[in-house]
């Protein structure tokens, strides 16, 4: 067999071109799984197709001689593959019906998880969409009534397909010679929130499954699902089958789902004007294709009322009437929607504004507020202006307000940055440096206000509780630590090291207590405690610290794939800053190990994250100076330049 690179078509020919593209042809390496038996019980006869994550086979069952097809996941797939393999497996064989594939079998050999089905003897829809460019309505009718009829069980069975498309319907002969739908590959499909069974969670919310040029508005966006997702992927599916194309495609993946996000398809009669495909039909489709859920078919047994119907004796295909969802019937929806908006804001804001004072944080009334906004925006124009002595005037006002009226500080910052806009802009430097000293004092107040509150947070951490208390601020602590890290950052800035030092060996024995000595959270804290102390140069009271990261970052990054990714980084960092210190201290042999090991995970484990390879690589190429290997420094300070150079030409 040889087959074409560039079509992935297969020929059994002494040809060296391909037929169809002229695109050079390559010998095809045959399987070694062919002719072997599989499983001790199914012979494999041929490969049907190939993917990322599995391979199907055409195979004979030994014992009953029935052809199946068999797919078979990689031995190299980790575990998150082969659990959704078997939520494949079971999200398929829970379903009985004529128009989806039959599941027969599914086990693991070794460490190869395989999945034993129906082997169909057809074409996939976009076979023969890419073979005959478009379908008639009489033939596609059929197909869309066998493929919504295959969908309403999986449905009615808590079961979403959440990856319709053409490639996934398989066109073969019934028993009684006409044309049978067959539904295939349920491989992320979902049990829906009422379904009886226990869902998986192994597609949560927040990951993206599909294809792009398939995929609902919803999916696009990572939101939660419904069977109404699979209703919107079936008019992307009916609208290509009729018209040849796809409804939407962009450039690249990502274009194409922000078109199904922010952008309608084009009517059939701008895009195959010749065909004059059916307006009811054409209305159907683009009721499906509505961006909002609640604009679609509700359900697909709504959808197959109104799909044309096949006469029982003629075979024709009758099609009934369906109104489409017309512009003016969306410009009246959002007219009426705006209204009651700009209803409600309007009444809402009068009521604001009579009666409320405003919370504590920015406490003021709506009317000091606006005549607060008002002055800020009359200053801003007259300073582009150059009006300096009028924006003065007007900004030492807001200033006074903001002191005397509010309690949000924020207000007064902007106040005193527009000051100082302005002076720099005038060349008043003699009050540039007056507001400058002004806000400087701000900052502080600021810093030591959130420095305040943040050791009170902990200090209602430590106290003692109720055992749903307990479990109530195991859950508050890790959230804490964003806090913490943000006002660390900002007293490390103001060289108030005495203070962060309070606040994380406070934060420390609080996390330690809640959360035990070997949770992560405890690591970070112990990460810019040390940091903290080597600004202080306080290096004796670094190691303990890092060591004791270190320790734990090792056994969070045992557990599962994504831990080993999170806390491997934070182990490498960890390694990097232990052998610095003991570079500091003289400590090479120790040093090297470590910054060695460091750079050696960075560069296995971690290769697109260029700054910590690039970081690793430093910190070792020091090393190697500092203990006279001048030659291999230079090599690998070489190196690191040349992933920071990669590193801003990819930013």
């Amino acid at each position: 067999m040889k087959f074409c690179p560039k079509c992935d078509a297969r020929f059994e020919t002494l040809w060296s071109k391909c037929p169809v593209d002229g695109h050079e042809l390559e010998h095809e390496i045959a399987d070694p799984m062919i002719g072997q038996v599989f499983a001790d019980q199914y012979e494999i006869l041929s490969v049907l197709g190939t993917g990322g994550m599995s391979v199907v086979y055409k195979a004979r069952h030994r014992l009953m001689d029935r052809v199946v097809a068999i797919k078979l996941l990689h031995d190299d797939s980790d575990k998150v593959a082969i659990e959704r393999f078997k939520h494949e497996a079971k999200a398929s064989s829970s379903l009985k019906h004529q128009n989806i594939i039959s599941i027969y079998d599914f086990g693991i050999v070794g460490t190869q998880a395989y999945l034993v089905m129906d082997c169909l003897d057809g074409k996939n829809l976009s076979e023969v969409l890419e073979e005959i460019g478009h379908m008639g309505l009489d033939r596609a009718a059929h197909m869309f009534r066998q493929t919504c009829m295959g969908l309403e069980h999986a449905h009615k069975n808590g079961i979403l397909h959440r990856d319709l498309k053409p490639s996934n319907l398989v066109l073969i002969k019934g028993d009684d010679g006409s044309e049978l739908v067959k539904i295939v590959d349920f491989g992320i499909a979902k049990l829906l929130p009422n379904a009886a069974q226990e869902q998986t969670r192994l597609t949560q919310t927040g990951d993206i499954f599909g294809s792009p040029l398939y995929m609902s508005p919803e999916q696009c966006q990572a939101k939660p699902l419904d069977n109404r997702s699979d209703i919107y992927s079936l008019g992307c599916l009916m609208y290509e089958t009729l018209a040849g194309v796809p409804p939407l495609r962009g450039d690249t993946a990502y274009d194409t789902m922000t078109m199904h996000v922010n952008q309608a398809p084009l009517a059939f009669h701008q895009v195959v004007p010749e065909l004059n495909i059916n307006k009811s039909m054409e209305a159907l489709i683009f009721r499906c294709l509505e961006k909002l859920p609640e604009n679609r078919y509700q359900s697909i047994s709504d959808l197959l009322q109104d799909l044309p119907t096949i006469q029982p004796q003629s075979g024709s295909v009758k099609v009934k009437s369906v109104q489409h969802p017309t512009k003016q019937r969306l410009e009246i929806k959002y007219l009426r929607f705006s209204f009651w908006t700009l209803f409600v804001m309007v009444a809402a804001v009068i009521a604001y504004m009579s009666c409320d004072n405003g919370p504590e944080p920015d406490h003021g009334t709506v009317l000091l507020k606006t005549i607060w906004n008002s002055q800020t925006t009359i200053a801003q124009t007259l300073t582009d202006n150059h009006m300096y002595e009028q924006a003065r005037w007007v900004l030492d006002s807001a200033e006074e307000t903001a002191r005397k009226k509010f309690s949000n500080r924020g207000r007064l910052m902007t106040a005193l940055r527009m000051q100082r806009t302005l002076f720099s802009k005038a060349k008043m430097y003699d009050d540039l440096q007056v507001v400058n000293e002004k806000i400087a004092k701000l900052n502080g107040q600021v810093l030591l206000e959130a420095y305040d509150s943040l050791l009170k947070e902990l200090d209602d951490l430590a106290m003692p509780g109720s055992e749903s208390q307990t479990g109530m601020k195991r859950i508050l602590a890790p959230i804490t630590f964003t806090t913490i890290d943000h006002v660390n950052r900002g007293l490390a800035g103001a060289a108030m090291d005495k203070h962060t030092e309070v606040l994380l060996t406070r934060a420390r024995g609080v996390y330690k207590n809640l959360l035990g000595s070997n949770n992560p959270e405890v690591a970070s804290i112990d990460m810019l405690l040390a940091e903290c102390y080597n600004r202080q140069q306080r290096l004796p009271m670094m190691r303990p610290l890092l060591t004791e990261a270190l320790t734990i970052y090792k056994g969070a990054s045992a557990g599962s794939s994504a831990d080993n990714k999170k806390y491997g980084r934070k182990s490498a960092l960890a390694l990097i800053k232990l052998g610095q210190l003991d570079r500091d201290e003289n400590r090479y042999a120790a040093a090297e190990k470590e910054l060695k090991e460091a750079m050696t995970l960075a560069e296995q484990s971690f290769t697109d994250d260029k700054a910590l390879i690039y970081q690793a690589l430093n910190s070792y190429a020091c090393l190697l100076a500092q203990t006279g290997r001048e030659q291999e420094a230079k090599a690998i300070f070489a190196k690191a330049d040349s992933i920071s150079t990669e590193k801003l030409m990819h930013e």
